[in-house]
């Protein structure tokens, strides 16, 4: 089987198909229910259409934790440098099916672990501190806005902004920045204590 006859669905920041090809992996930001209308719009040149290839020769690794949706692929970019791509499948059914084929098509082999508790909270204590100046940051600009001292918003999406702040107030910003990051506290806490089960698919060497 040189590639899955097949256009996956996946969720995922400007993706929303997958085409698992011979050479590499095929996301698009379009939706697709052909294997030959995917093939067709990827090979046009001008395209609006946000496009990322991904040959198995570049990955580093594939990565899925028990109870998360989410997988991530670590690879190197054509510029040497390391690219991350993080998408799930609303079809759960498909997630063994990708393996399946990582594994017997191209050889990768896949590996169990437990997560350090370090490696478990990193990207969370990373979310927490941006939450906490995000919201420190809209605190203030909520108090300005209430003062009337507030720079001139210069587009829609500015003045919108400006106006939710204003709705909810420098209190509202303070209440809201402190539930997302007690949920983030909470959650950080939890990995620390037990943290999740990983498995990990590693390109042939």
């Amino acid at each position: 089987m040189a590639m899955i006859e097949k256009v996956f669905s996946v969720n995922g920041n400007k993706i929303a198909s997958l085409l698992v090809g011979e050479e590499a992996l095929m996301f698009s930001s379009q939706t697709f229910d052909t294997v030959a209308k995917f093939q067709e719009a990827w090979e046009k040149k001008l395209s609006l259409a946000t496009k990322l290839e991904i040959k198995y020769s570049h990955i580093k690794s594939v990565k899925k934790e028990d109870n998360e949706g989410s997988i991530r692929i670590n690879y190197s970019g054509l510029t040497g440098f390391l690219g991350d791509c993080e998408f799930s499948f609303p079809n759960s059914n498909d997630y063994a099916q990708f393996f399946t084929y990582l594994e017997r098509e191209k050889y990768f082999t896949r590996h169990y672990g437990t997560l350090t508790s370090f490696k478990a909270v990193r990207n969370y204590l990373i979310g927490l501190v941006a939450s906490i100046a995000i919201t420190i940051i809209f605190y203030y600009e909520a108090i300005d806005i209430a003062n009337g001292t507030a720079r001139e918003p210069s587009s829609g999406k500015a003045r919108l902004f400006n106006l939710i702040l204003e709705f909810i107030g420098p209190i509202g910003v303070l209440i809201t920045g402190g539930l997302i990051s007690c949920y983030l506290v909470y959650i950080t806490w939890k990995r620390f204590a037990t943290p999740p089960n990983e498995v990990k698919f590693l390109p042939p060497r």
